[in-house]
Parts: C-alpha cells; structure tokens; sequence
C-alpha cells in the first residue's frame, strides 16, 4: 500500500475524516503526497490527488477501477447490488448496459420524451402564471428549486410508467404532481438520505449487530415501500397491456419503459424478470435526484 497517515487501532483513519471531504483530503495530500492510503474502519482506500495517476487508474487500467465497494447499507437499496450502478463488471453488468442502450435509451426514444417534457413544462409556467395573476399585486414568489424537481418528476414518471394522473389545479395547491409522482418524492425524500450519508456500520462490522441508530431498519422500511411502489406500477401495467392486447408489433418509441421491458418479458421472461424491471426504474429515479435540482 502507498503511504498512510498513523492509524489508531480499530478505527484506523476515521478520525481524519472531516467534513468538507475534499478539503480534508487535500490537507493530507500536502502531507502525505498525491497518493497514500487511508484504513477506514476495516476497509482500505487509496486516495489520488494527482492528475497523472487519475489517468492511469482510470483511463490506462480502468477495468481494474470499474467495481464499486460493497457497502451493506448499499446492498439492502441496490437488489444486493444487482442494479446498474452498483453491479460489478461483468456479463450481469454488460447485458444491464445493453438493455438501457438499445431499449431504453436509443436516440428515438430520447427524442420521443421531447413532447412530455415541453408538455410538462408548459403545464408549470402556466401554473406559475395563474399563481400571479391570482395576486393582488400580480406577482407571486416562487420557489423554482421545488418547481424543477417537480418537473423532473413528473417527466420521470411518465417516461417510467405513462403517469398522467389528475393534478390539483388550483393556484394555492401545495403541489400539482400527479399522485404517482407525489409518493415517489416521498420515497426519494426517505431513501436518499441514508443511503447517500457514510453509515458507520459500513466500515466497523460491529456495529452491524446493534443498529443502534436505526438506520438499518429505516433503510428497510424505505426499500420496502419502494419496491411495493415499483410493483404496483409493473402490474398496472401488465394489466393496462392485457386489456388492449398490446404486443410487440407496436411503435416501442411510444411506450412507458414499464411497457417496452414487458413487451421484451413475453419473448424472454428468463432475463426480463419483475425483479430487472424494478432495477432499471429504481436506477432510474435517481435522476430526479440530480444535483443540479
């Protein structure tokens, strides 16, 4: 291993770590180098700071760098790290790829959203527009980091699942989502935060058995109501296609990515299981997430 800062026993560098990480990380580069290795906990990391060594780790050896750390907190919300973003590279990975390439994200399809997101955004400018007017003063304040990530929600789950659910009209309605995309926001708002925080059970293994925070059994409870969400839409669907006898014969540049895996689940339904349908949506969500909203 490159150098390491002195560790204390069962922690090791956990108490070097501060926050912001990257202004702590950069204290210990100008002491230690642009690379040195840090034991977090029982885990290992090697931390690169310089440009060159970046780009032989991740250009000239990539493979070796492709695989994400299996944290348990990570395992519980990522199908046990079957998803997209977690899995490791491989044949599961490269066949996850191909899916989202060819299916789900070709060049038609990415176009075909073009209508449900000028849709979408018309509908809150008009809304925007009909909450100033209704003023006295004919302005209105808006929260526009709230009406973005309201949009991308709404877009999401109409490209997900074709949700066009009735919305509230009225100007002081707290929100003017369909009912779909109002309980994923309430799922997104559970999940996220623990899964995107540094639980400290990923990195001391004792911990694991006390859970005394919680967090394990919140991160339960969140995938739960994700995974019941995901399935109540997967089977609405599937009914909705039984009804109108939908078949692969139709435009697939039309249809809800729910629609196009179980149009694909009737040829093959050993690969496009329930299971990798959920994972794809699930992956998919978290755009909605994005940093930029």
């Amino acid at each position: 291993l490159p150098p390491s800062p002195p560790a204390i026993p069962f922690f090791g560098h956990l108490h070097l770590i501060d926050k912001p990480l990257h202004a702590a990380l950069s204290r210990l580069a100008e002491r230690h180098g642009p690379v040195f290795s840090l034991r977090l906990g029982s885990r290992n990391a090697v931390v690169v700071s310089s440009p060159g060594c970046a780009r032989e780790c991740f250009t000239d050896n990539d493979v070796c760098f492709a695989n994400r750390p299996r944290f348990p907190s990570q395992m519980l919300a990522t199908f046990n790290g079957t998803s997209l973003g977690s899995a490791n590279y491989g044949p599961h990975w490269r066949n996850l790829r191909r899916i989202a390439t060819v299916h789900l994200l070709s060049s038609h399809r990415v176009s075909g959203m073009s209508g449900i997101i000028s849709g979408q955004a018309r509908h809150m400018v008009r809304r925007m527009y009909r909450a100033a007017t209704a003023s006295a003063a004919g302005v209105a304040r808006v929260q526009l980091k709230r009406r973005l990530f309201e949009l991308s929600l709404s877009v999401l789950m109409e490209a997900i699942a074709q949700s066009k659910t009735t919305r509230r009209e009225a100007p002081d309605a707290d929100t003017d989502m369909s009912m779909e995309a109002q309980e994923l926001r309430h799922v997104l708002d559970e999940l996220n935060p623990l899964i995107g925080a540094a639980n400290l059970w990923d990195y001391l293994p004792a911990l694991r058995w006390f859970d005394v925070f919680g967090v394990k059994r919140k991160i339960v409870a969140a995938v739960n109501r994700r995974n019941a969400f995901m399935r109540r839409l997967i089977d609405a669907e599937r009914q909705r296609m039984d009804n109108n006898d939908v078949d692969g014969g139709d435009d697939g540049e039309k249809k809800s990515m729910i629609s196009v895996l179980l149009t694909l689940q009737k040829t093959q339904p050993e690969v496009y299981t329930d299971t990798l349908i959920m994972t794809l949506c699930a992956v998919s969500t978290l755009f909605a997430k994005s940093p930029i909203f």
